[in-house]
């Protein structure tokens, strides 16, 4: 008992921060020991460096899903930046002059050169134009019973007909069976000119393309009214025959579309304008640098930014992600027979030593202005409307949208780093309640245990106040 009492007469604060002191001090007292918050201390000293461990993993991992969003992002603004140059007609810099537009339009694209030209349009191209007459919309041709036309392309006294099936035997049935039996430049149009209804059939331009419609119905017959020609037109002096008045075989990349004769030569101008491009890749640098930036930030451990900064410091799929969209401008590109710009360098972008995206405007003038096709290839294969799931050549900017897509799709690395972290917040806040369950099972025991002690005690207590009074009442009945 020695010990116990010299245990309760020590300092507070060794019973205070050493729950096993504390029970020996209270067990010294031989009784009123705090049982409840006893067990609590003990608890909480067992499960607060466990909990602050798994919280830690939680507040890391969600971190880092945080990162990944981040990163997500970042590469989807840099693909938007990509696509607008990832198409040969996002590079079309061709601005149109046209003295006549009344007479013929001019349209172009990434192939057209710039230069001037003297366009006089001496006819344009027709289409035979044959009429049906009939007294008006409803007059049935047949005794409504449904008919055939029979139509012949061409002259050639051999060619087999097309057999047209004429459902509804008026005006307006021959009209629906013509434009739904699917034959390439032939139309029919139902015109009511108030003294009567006709049925103008038309077929495709050009001074080969006559044609014969016959009637299985008496009621039915076409009398010619337009025979085809073909367009003439004189370029630069030079005299020009096309069967169509949509003309794109006379300077390359340039369609002209033909409505009337000019008047006189007119003035036809194609000047490039490379400023729109320039502004597309300045475009581009501003956005492959605030990827850059993004980068920075997420793998910077000493950073500052809230929520963003270090989330994913350390990741291997970062720095994979980071060198994939570098190697963007910094990879020739399998662009057929270009021999000046291979790589986006040629055409003036280079990354600095600290990763940032620069632009040598002089660079690329030079390369617009010298090797504007080769530019348009490097960056698009010189290719429209590419899928992203060809593995056909693409060019820089149309292969880095396609390779941003995969990395943004569900089943690649990135979203399957994200779910793989979502999981594990999952499992740490799994952990958690075990833990809550365990600590409630600890709790439990130490009552028990800690009661049985309590009432050890009691007794001890009872026992040496029993004692106590036998001694004195037998020292007093010594000293009476």
């Amino acid at each position: 008992m020695a010990t116990v009492s010299s245990a309760t007469s020590s300092t507070g604060t060794t019973a205070a921060t050493n729950p096993a002191a504390n029970i020996v001090s209270l067990l010294g007292g031989g009784s009123g020991i705090d049982i409840q918050g006893l067990a609590q201390k003990l608890v909480a000293a067992e499960k607060q460096p466990r909990e602050a461990a798994i919280n830690a993993d939680i507040s890391k991992t969600e971190a880092r899903i945080t990162g990944y969003g981040a990163l997500k992002s970042a590469l989807d603004e840099l693909r938007t930046s990509f696509a607008t140059l990832d198409d040969a007609s996002d590079l079309a810099s061709l601005t149109t002059s046209n003295s006549q537009p009344t007479a013929f339009s001019v349209t172009t694209g990434p192939k057209a050169e710039a230069g001037a030209y003297e366009l006089e349009v001496t006819r344009p191209a027709l289409a035979q134009r044959s009429v049906g007459t009939f007294a008006d919309r409803t007059t049935r041709l047949n005794g409504s019973q449904a008919f055939t036309l029979s139509f012949t392309l061409g002259s050639d006294p051999s060619a087999v007909p097309t057999t047209i099936e004429v459902k509804t035997d008026t005006p307006g049935g021959i009209v629906s069976a013509i434009n739904g039996s699917g034959i390439a430049g032939l139309k029919a149009q139902l015109v009511d000119t108030g003294s009567a209804i006709k049925v103008v059939v038309t077929g495709p331009e050009g001074a080969a393309n006559t044609f014969s419609l016959t009637s299985s119905a008496a009621g039915a017959s076409f009398a010619t009214t337009q025979s085809p020609r073909d367009a003439t037109l004189v370029l630069n002096g030079e005299t020009l025959t096309r069967p169509s008045n949509t003309i794109t075989d006379v300077l390359d990349g340039v369609t002209l579309k033909l409505y009337n004769a000019t008047s006189g030569s007119a003035r036809l101008d194609l000047t490039r304008d490379t400023s729109g491009i320039t502004s597309k890749i300045e475009g581009l640098v501003t956005a492959y640098n605030q990827f850059q930036d993004s980068v920075k930030v997420l793998g910077d451990r000493a950073s500052k930014v809230e929520v963003f900064g270090g989330a994913l410091a350390g990741d291997t799929l970062l720095r994979n992600i980071e060198s994939i969209v570098r190697r963007f401008i910094t990879d020739p590109q399998e662009t057929g027979n270009s021999q000046f710009v291979k790589a986006p360098r040629d055409a003036g972008l280079a990354i600095d030593r600290n990763g940032a995206l620069k632009l040598d405007k002089d660079k690329l003038a030079s390369a617009l202005q010298l090797h504007f096709d080769e530019v348009v290839d490097m960056f698009t294969a010189g290719t429209d409307n590419k899928s992203v799931y060809s593995s056909a050549p693409a060019g820089a900017a149309g292969g880095a949208v396609r390779r941003i897509t995969e990395l943004l799709k569900s089943s690649d690395m990135l979203e399957s780093q994200t779910k793989s972290a979502t999981k594990q917040v999952d499992a740490y806040k799994e952990q958690l309640t075990q833990l809550e369950d365990k600590m409630k099972q600890l709790m439990d025991r130490y009552i028990q245990q800690f009661s049985v002690m309590d009432n050890l005690v009691g007794e001890a207590t009872s026992t040496r106040s029993s004692i106590k009074s036998t001694f004195d009442a037998m020292n007093n009945s010594k000293n009476n």
